[in-house]
């Protein structure tokens, strides 16, 4: 089963997923790429602007910040492209403690 989801766009969703960051509970943009490789930043920034351009996270300004979270519609959308590649990526694990 494939989501048409980059590697890049399935870290972003983990990510989200993985703090339960489901709309309105929000996270800092640069929270989200923080501790991946430096020169991965630029495709990290490409995923998150991906996924609100197919609307499937959403970014807002909050405190002067640019804050994403995932619409609790996109839940279980979310739970099954990470479930699908769970096998190919080693970031994606502890999906049993996502609420």
């Amino acid at each position: 089963m494939t989501c048409g989801f980059s590697k890049y766009e399935l870290y972003i969703i983990w990510k989200l997923c993985h703090r339960n960051t489901w709309c309105k509970k929000h996270v800092d943009r640069r929270d989200l790429v923080k501790g991946r490789p430096k020169h991965e930043i630029d495709l990290y920034d490409d995923a998150i602007r991906s996924l609100v351009r197919g609307m499937f996270i959403t970014e807002y300004r909050s405190q002067g910040r640019s804050d994403i979270c995932i619409p609790k519609q996109n839940r279980n959308k979310a739970l099954v492209a990470l479930k699908s590649h769970q096998d190919e990526y080693e970031f994606i694990k502890n999906l049993e403690y996502i609420t």
